[in-house]
């Protein structure tokens, strides 16, 4: 069977034509307001990634106002790109009102992972302080802020625009370490390290039930404040 080299040639898919000079502005105006939105949520999903822990946090708010502004702007980058057809009328405010689900969505999610990684990064750099302060027999405050004057850790702190001040909690074989965390309100959020566990927990303060149970857990303990570097 012979193949026509004709038909393979007339196969081959295309380059996207130009774009017609009515739609070359439109087009670059899209693209820079594509790459405006797109810097928003990537700067926003960064500083979420790397900061403090916390339970929810104001740059959800730039991802989410940026995240819609994304979707709508590759859609309309797309169709003058590859269709040389601008949305125009019904047909915009539709995509506009269209994207603003979509981008909220993808800005949960992109939150989610951004959250778990601050998570994840503090628990990896506060480890070895963690791993000191148990070896202390029993811990005690001024060994506690000694600790954190590491350079490494306190490079971390300096960074993730640390919380400060915590609370040590001990007695009965066991300390519990408090830190506070970031919240989108005032309210704030509770860091806590249970040595019977060896696990990180946090909570938002306003969460009545998750806040009851940690006060019933060290309300037995001895507490004393301390101060990281």
């Amino acid at each position: 069977m012979e193949i026509d080299p004709n038909a393979q040639t007339s196969a081959a898919p295309q380059p996207a034509a130009p774009a017609p000079k009515s739609l070359v502005w439109p087009l670059r105006r899209s693209v820079a307001f594509l790459l405006v939105w797109l810097g928003l949520a990537l700067w926003a999903a960064y500083g979420l990634a790397m900061a403090w822990p916390y339970e929810l946090h104001p740059l959800l708010i730039f991802l989410v106002v940026a995240l819609p502004g994304v979707v709508f702007r590759t859609v309309d980058v797309a169709l003058v790109r590859w269709r040389q057809l601008r949305l125009a009328g019904w047909r915009r405010v539709g995509s506009r009102l269209a994207a603003v689900p979509v981008g909220v969505i993808l800005a949960m999610l992109l939150f989610s992972a951004a959250e778990r990684n601050s998570m994840a990064r503090f628990e990896r750099e506060i480890a070895g302080w963690v791993g000191r302060v148990h070896a202390g027999a029993p811990p005690s405050c001024p060994a506690v802020e000694k600790h954190a004057a590491e350079a490494g850790l306190k490079l971390y702190l300096d960074d993730a625009a640390a919380v400060r001040k915590g609370t040590l909690h001990q007695g009965a074989g066991r300390f519990v370490l408090e830190l506070a965390g970031r919240s989108i309100d005032i309210d704030g959020s509770t860091l806590h390290y249970d040595s019977a566990t060896r696990k990180w927990s946090r909570f938002h303060n306003d969460n009545r039930e998750r806040r009851e149970a940690f006060a019933a857990l060290v309300e037995p303990l001895e507490k004393c404040r301390f101060t990281l570097p």
